[in-house]
C-alpha cells in the first residue's frame, strides 16, 4: 500500500540571525517529507530583537517552532525555540509580530524549493504592521543601539512575568519543563488569526505538543466517546497473560525510500517507539500483542548492547525493529565516514539479536540532510520520521499523554512515543482510544 505524503510536515531550523543595512533576516533550513533547502526570511524590527535576546546560538542546534500562539492578555503573538547540543535541551520563549505568525504559516502551505536547489531563496519583506495594544511601537527608522536594547529588555521582563503568573515558573530545561497551560486556552485563537493556516503537521522534537487540534469540519462521531482517564495506574500485563497465539492486526507498509513518510493515508495509525531497548521494552510489547497490533521500535544500539535480550524480544514477537544510530548523537554534524561506522556499528548490534535485517533508521532528533539520507540508502536502511509528538519524554503523568492523544486528529498519524514508565501507564488507553476511533494501525519495513 502506498504513503501519500499528504500534509507534509515542515522542520525548521535557524542558522543564522543579522541585521545587515537596516534589514532584520534569518536563514533557516527547512525539511518536509521529500529532502531539505535553505531559505533567507526578512522578518521585522521587533521579532528580530526579541529573537536576538535569547542568543547567542553559536555552537547549539537550535530549532523554531512553526505554530506562534497568541496571548490573549497581552493581545500580541509569541512563539518559541529549542536550543539544543549533545547533553542539553532549553525550550526558550519570545514575544513576535503578527507578520512573523503570517509568514510561518505560509511557509507550512508552500513547498520548498527541489532538494537540488542549493541556492538560498530571498523572501520578499512584509510591511510592518500597526503595533496592537500592549505590544511597543515599533518604528522603521534607525535608531541608537541602546534604545533598541533597553526596550526588547522591557519587554522580555514583561513577558516573562507573564509566563510565571500561567505556570508558576519560568520554562527552562526541558527536562524538567512542564506541559505549556496556555496552549489549551489559546489555540483556537490562533488558528483562526492566522490567515488560510490549516494545520500543518508537526515533526520532531522542536515542535512537538502543538500540532493541530481535530478539524471541526470532521467532528468525532457522537457514537465515538472518548475513554476516561483511569485516575490509578494502568495494569500492565505480564508476559505469562498474553497468549502467544494472538494474530496481529496491522497493516505492512513497505517504505519506498523517496521520502521520509511524515504521514499516512486517511484511516490508519502508527505507533512508534525511540531510544530503547530498556527495562520497559517487554511491558511495551506485551501490551501490543495483548492488543493485537504492533510498532515499529527504534533502538540505539549503544543501549542494545545493554539490552540484548530485548531487542530479540521485541523482533520475535512481531515488532519492527529499526536503528536509532549507535549513540543518539546529532548525526548532521559528522563527517561522512563517521556516519558510515555509526550506523554500521547499530545495525550489527541489532542484527546480531534479530532474525531478520535492519531496513528502517530514524535519525535522533529528526536531525537529517540530504548526506545522512544517502549514507542510510547506501546501507539499505530506509528514513522514517513521525507527524505527532506528544512528548511524553518530559510528561509527569500519564494523563498528560492521554490528552494529546484525545485533543488531536488521530487519523494519518504517525506517533512518537518513547519508553518511559508513563507511556507504559498509558498505553493500553491509547491503543483502546485508537481503535475506538477504527483506525488501521500500520507499521514500517
Amino acid at each position: 500500500m502506498p504513503v501519500h505524503p499528504a500534509n507534509t510536515a515542515r522542520m525548521v531550523e535557524l542558522l543564522s540571525l543579522e541585521q545587515r543595512q537596516g534589514v532584520y533576516q534569518m536563514e533557516v533550513g527547512l525539511t518536509h517529507s521529500s529532502g531539505s533547502a535553505r531559505q533567507i526570511l526578512i522578518i521585522d524590527e521587533y521579532t528580530y530583537l526579541q529573537l536576538s535576546l535569547l542568543g547567542p546560538f553559536e555552537g547549539q542546534r537550535v530549532r523554531l517552532s512553526l505554530y506562534p500562539k497568541w496571548d490573549p492578555f497581552r493581545r500580541s503573538f509569541f512563539s518559541s525555540l529549542i536550543k539544543m547540543n549533545k547533553n542539553f535541551s532549553e525550550t526558550l520563549y519570545y514575544a513576535c509580530s503578527e507578520e512573523y505568525a503570517t509568514q510561518l504559516a505560509k511557509a507550512r502551505q508552500e513547498e520548498l524549493p527541489p532538494p537540488a536547489t542549493e541556492s538560498a531563496v530571498q523572501v520578499p519583506a512584509l510591511e510592518l504592521l500597526q503595533p496592537g495594544p500592549g505590544q511597543p511601537k515599533r518604528r522603521t527608522s534607525h535608531r541608537p543601539a541602546r534604545a533598541v536594547l533597553l526596550r526588547g529588555v522591557l519587554f522580555s521582563c514583561l513577558i516573562a512575568l507573564f509566563l510565571l503568573r500561567m505556570d508558576g515558573k519560568l520554562f527552562s530545561n526541558s527536562a524538567e519543563a512542564h506541559e505549556d497551560s496556555v496552549q489549551a486556552a489559546v489555540v483556537t485563537e490562533v488558528n483562526s488569526r492566522l490567515v488560510n493556516a490549516e494545520p500543518g503537521i508537526q515533526t520532531a522534537a522542536y515542535q512537538s505538543s502543538e500540532v493541530p487540534a481535530i478539524p471541526e469540519a470532521s467532528p468525532e462521531p457522537a457514537s465515538v466517546a472518548a475513554p476516561e482517564v483511569a485516575p490509578g495506574a494502568a495494569p500492565v500485563p505480564s508476559p505469562a497473560a498474553v497468549p502467544d497465539a494472538v494474530a496481529l492486526q496491522v497493516e505492512e507498509i513497505e517504505l519506498n525510500g523517496s521520502s521520509y513518510e511524515y504521514s499516512l493515508p486517511h484511516g490508519y495509525v502508527a505507533l512508534t517507539f525511540d531510544d530503547g531497548p530498556s527495562q520497559y521494552t517487554r511491558q511495551i510489547v506485551d501490551i501490543l500483542h495483548e492488543y493485537g497490533v504492533a510498532a515499529n521500535f527504534l533502538f540505539i544500539g549503544q543501549n542494545a548492547s545493554r539490552h540484548p535480550a530485548e531487542v530479540s524480544y521485541a523482533d520475535e514477537h512481531g515488532m519492527p525493529v529499526g536503528s536509532h544510530s549507535w549513540d543518539h548523537s546529532d548525526l548532521t554534524r559528522n563527517s561522512s565516514e563517521e556516519n558510515r561506522g555509526n550506523l554500521e556499528r547499530a545495525s550489527r548490534e541489532l542484527e546480531s539479536n534479530m532474525k531478520s535485517a535492519v531496513t528502517v533508521f530514524r535519525p535522533p532528533y529528526g536531525a537529517v540532510n540530504d548526506e545522512l539520507a544517502a549514507e542510510a540508502g547506501r546501507q539499505h536502511m530506509k528514513l522514517l520520521l513521525w507527524n505527532r509528538d506528544p512528548e511524553d519524554w518530559k510528561a509527569d503523568n500519564a494523563q498528560q499523554v492521554l490528552r494529546y492523544f484525545h485533543k488531536t486528529d488521530p487519523s494519518g498519524g504517525i506517533y512518537l512515543l518513547h519508553e518511559k514508565a508513563v507511556t507504559v501507564e498509558a498505553l493500553p488507553e491509547i491503543i483502546e482510544y485508537l481503535q475506538a476511533q477504527g483506525l488501521k494501525f500500520a507499521v514500517f519495513k
